[in-house]
């Protein structure tokens, strides 16, 4: 069988009862998260890695302008995922594992009300890092994706809006 989707339907429990929107935005992260890294951290003849270290760097060194309404409605989303009303961190922050020297980006981007732009896409960013990770070692696999569309209509959204935001390196 040389069919991935059908191998994993076939393989993987859970996976055919994904919607079909679900398993696209599940496959289209990891591509639209390769181009972000080349596009913001592989610059300069630097290879691309975006660690939060280097997404901090590279949200510093951004020169474009940043239309905030193309990044609201995700950190609507994300704010009310991770922070409940009292803004205290929610299970789902905690699973997130952010670690504690990025925890106050995140917090300032997703609850303060005239934080810039930059720091709301930069918040944004250490949370789609965050989700990268536990994308690609497995944890969002052991619950078979479930759930995740929301998550990844959302990280896609800001990966698709912050990509042309850097020069082609």
């Amino acid at each position: 069988m040389t069919d991935p989707a059908q191998w994993l339907n076939m393989h993987f429990e859970g996976w055919s009862n994904l919607t079909p929107q679900e398993k696209k935005a599940i496959r289209d992260f990891p591509i639209l998260w390769s181009i972000f890294e080349l596009q913001a951290t592989g610059q300069n003849g630097e290879r691309p890695n975006a660690t939060p270290e280097r997404i901090c760097r590279a949200i510093e060194n951004l020169t474009a302008d940043i239309d905030e309404n193309g990044i609201q409605q995700a950190k609507h989303y994300f704010s009310g995922r991770y922070y409940n009303d009292n803004g205290q961190g929610t299970y789902a922050f905690d699973q997130l594992r952010v670690h504690s020297d990025y925890q106050q980006y995140v917090r300032n981007a997703l609850l303060e009300v005239d934080v810039s732009s930059q720091n709301i896409l930069l918040g944004l960013l250490l949370i789609i890092n965050r989700l990268r990770n536990n994308f690609l070692h497995g944890e969002k696999a052991s619950y078979a994706f479930a759930n995740q569309l929301e998550n990844f209509r959302h990280a896609n959204s800001v990966l698709m809006f912050a990509i042309p935001l850097w020069d082609t390196p």
